[in-house]
């Protein structure tokens, strides 16, 4: 079981590729194939890493600020604005606020997600 932590101090570290593992090695993940930590989370930003195993997908849905999407490990299939982007290890993708996407993993996959909060 996790401590709860704060999500919105004023200088946060963290070690993404143990935070990954640590996903991997849960119930959830073993359970669903997938997981997802809000590791920031304050009135202007929210950092959300996401881990899916192959073929597991999040659906068309949409943020109510601008994204960016930042590939750690593996591959995924992003589609948004209408159109379908292949991202694979080290791709980073930016989105306009509030256009509708989606995701699927085309292999175990891990991706930083980062939503701006719009005032």
């Amino acid at each position: 079981m996790e401590v709860h932590r704060r999500l919105d101090l004023t200088l946060m570290r963290f070690n993404i590729l143990d935070e990954i593992a640590a996903m991997k090695s849960s119930a959830q993940w073993n359970s669903t194939g997938r997981g997802a930590k809000t590791l920031v989370k304050n009135d202007e930003l929210r950092i959300v890493l996401v881990a899916l195993s192959a073929g597991k997908a999040i659906h068309e849905h949409h943020a109510e600020g601008a994204i960016s999407v930042s590939v750690v490990e593996g591959a995924i299939r992003f589609t948004g604005d209408g159109k379908e982007q292949g991202l694979r290890s080290g791709s980073l993708l930016a989105l306009a606020a509030a256009l509708p996407h989606g995701v699927e993993a085309l292999e175990d996959s891990a991706f930083m997600l980062t939503v701006v909060i719009q005032p």
